[in-house]
């Protein structure tokens, strides 16, 4: 199912909130959608983003990091067109072709990856995902699995060992 909406760039006290109105925040709830993925358009520019629907002090919304309003550029109290759905991908984040291969060519590390939460798998997938080049992309891809195999468990004190 796939909601459409317009609504304003809110803040939710840390950074950037597109707020989600009440009726779909009621249907992602009743159908307990927990990650999505959402175009965005503004009146300059359109960005997808892989997101977590949460609520906060009542009000069900999705982050919206500086960086993507920067991007978008837009700020607090903007006009958004949001276009989202559920997220049913088996990692639910964007799987990048370089990480994948990486996987697909390191069992140890595949199995390593597998067996970590879901948040540290999706904390690597966007890691990699980040990187502007695919060369670059490769890299993390092959220093993240030689962090998890040397014991390293946690992205975010991964070392650089390439």
């Amino acid at each position: 199912m796939t909601f459409t909406f317009t609504t304003t760039l809110g803040h939710n006290g840390f950074s950037g909130a597109i707020l989600i109105p009440e009726d779909i925040a009621a249907q992602i709830a009743q159908d307990k959608i927990k990650r999505v993925v959402a175009t965005i358009t503004s009146s300059k520019n359109e960005l997808t983003l892989y997101a977590a629907v949460g609520k906060k002090h009542g009000v069900a919304q999705m982050m919206f990091s500086k960086a993507n309003q920067k991007k978008l550029e837009v700020t607090e109290g903007d006009q958004l067109s949001i276009s989202m759905c559920e997220d049913t991908s088996k990692y639910q984040a964007p799987m990048t072709e370089e990480l994948e291969a990486v996987l697909l060519s390191d069992y140890e590390a595949y199995e390593i990856f597998e067996s970590l939460l879901p948040g540290k798998q999706r904390n690597i997938i966007f890691m990699v995902y980040r990187a502007n080049s695919s060369q670059k992309r490769v890299d993390l891809a092959l220093n993240a699995m030689e962090n998890l195999k040397i014991g390293n468990h946690d992205p975010m004190k991964f070392e650089k060992l390439l």
